[in-house]
């Protein structure tokens, strides 16, 4: 619950950059919709760099506690977009505390999860994971029922007051574009209802319920041999080791490869389809399609192990985005190559697995916000590919761009982890 909570607003942001947009721009912002994609980033970037604070204030606070306060807030800042989501600056400084929040409350959830079932967490992740997914799932079908059902054309303008920006592909009609702050309301309302349960029950597992978790994730206890780490590394001494920093890089191009799976299809699609309806029904699909390979991957990874994992997830991942630049021309081929990409990309669940794999499973949060910090390099780095497509290459550039580094990854698992 706390996982779908999360990230409705996060993974379904793909579907909801036309209407965005065309808000603003009617509001009297301009710039290119490809800034937009820095949101997601900012998102992300905050996860990363904020997202180990419960479990560093549970030394003096009840865990609990700080997990209500933060889902609390979180609700409030979701909420507040109704008023302050009129400007690129307000929504920009918005999604910063979204993703302070939300960070939170997402390590906090992974962690626990791991902590629950430490004999497989490549699974339990997975499990998390799914949710994670599928929320793009929800979010995408509440903007199809709910800001276009008359599945309404999109337009073409031009400013004459902007002449850089060329023609611009948004929706005139306000029935569309005005439905955008209730939006964010009902996506307010959504993260109440899932989070209210889950303040009740979440909680650190004592040591008994751990053995009684044990038959339960186990085939045979005793002969399943769980994949962890020999010895059991503090942080420090995690970042000691040349494979942290290799893992570190593969995390780095994961982000890559999950903001070009999740944030990208409308816009790559956007002069080739030119059905709103059809394009929604391609972010719900590939919301499903990452939801059951965040859970996939993890039952795979608990099987095989992390390297094979990492190295057979990134061998689809990089040629997938290459080929969207031509998959578009043929909207059935396209949904394929999307949700191939989406698929692909849950291989993200896998980093707290390959962590205890690598490292053990103590202080585990901890290993997984700072193994997570790979994101902001990952972000940033997409920001800028995004913003250097605008006026420096063409789609096909920038897709190559992305796709590299995952190449590079796929060589880094197989040799070093």
């Amino acid at each position: 619950l706390s996982a779908c909570a999360m990230s409705v607003p996060v993974f379904s942001y793909g579907a909801m950059i036309p209407y965005i947009y065309s808000y603003l721009w009617m509001n009297g912002q301009r710039f290119d919709m490809r800034e937009l994609n820095l949101h997601p980033s900012l998102v992300l970037i905050f996860i990363t760099c904020c997202g180990s604070l419960i479990s560093l204030m549970s030394k003096y606070m009840n865990e609990r506690v700080l997990y209500g306060i933060f889902s609390m807030a979180l609700t409030l800042v979701m909420t507040s977009l109704y008023w302050v989501g009129k400007t690129y600056l307000g929504m920009s400084l918005t999604m910063c505390a979204f993703g302070f929040f939300g960070g939170n409350v997402l390590v906090y959830t992974i962690g626990k999860a791991t902590e629950w079932n430490p004999s497989k967490s490549g699974a339990a992740n997975g499990i998390i994971g799914f949710f994670i997914g599928m929320s793009g799932f929800v979010g995408t079908i509440v903007c199809t029922l709910y800001v276009n059902p008359e599945n309404v054309l999109m337009d073409k303008v031009y400013d004459p007051d902007h002449p850089d920006l060329g023609n611009v592909t948004i929706f005139l009609n306000p029935v569309v574009y005005t439905r955008v702050p209730v939006l964010w309301l009902i996506f307010a309302g959504m993260l109440a209802a899932l989070f209210i349960p889950s303040v009740l029950f979440v909680r650190s597992p004592t040591p008994d319920e751990v053995c009684e978790m044990m038959p339960l994730t186990d085939d045979s206890v005793d002969e399943h041999r769980v994949r962890t780490s020999e010895k059991d590394y503090t942080v420090g001494q995690m970042l000691r080791t040349y494979k942290f920093y290799f893992l570190y890089l593969i995390v780095m191009t994961m982000s890559l490869a999950l903001l070009a799976g999740s944030e990208l299809y409308k816009e790559v699609a956007k002069e080739t389809i030119l059905d709103d309806h059809f394009l929604n029904v391609v972010g719900a699909v590939l919301a499903v399609a990452n939801a059951f390979g965040r859970l996939l991957w993890g039952v795979f990874m608990d099987k095989m192990g992390a390297r094979i994992s990492l190295s057979v997830a990134f061998l689809f991942i990089a040629p997938s985005t290459v080929t969207l630049y031509w998959s578009r021309h043929f909207p059935w081929i396209y949904l394929f190559n999307v949700c191939l990409l989406s698929f692909s990309s849950g291989i993200f669940t896998g980093v707290a697995p390959a962590l205890v794999e690598l490292f053990g499973a103590r202080d585990i949060s901890l290993k997984y916000s700072v193994c997570l910090s790979g994101e902001l390099f990952g972000c940033a780095l997409f920001y800028v590919l995004s913003i250097g497509s605008v006026k420096l290459y063409n789609e096909l550039v920038f897709l190559i761009l992305l796709a590299a580094p995952c190449g590079v990854s796929c060589i880094l698992a197989l040799i070093f982890i």
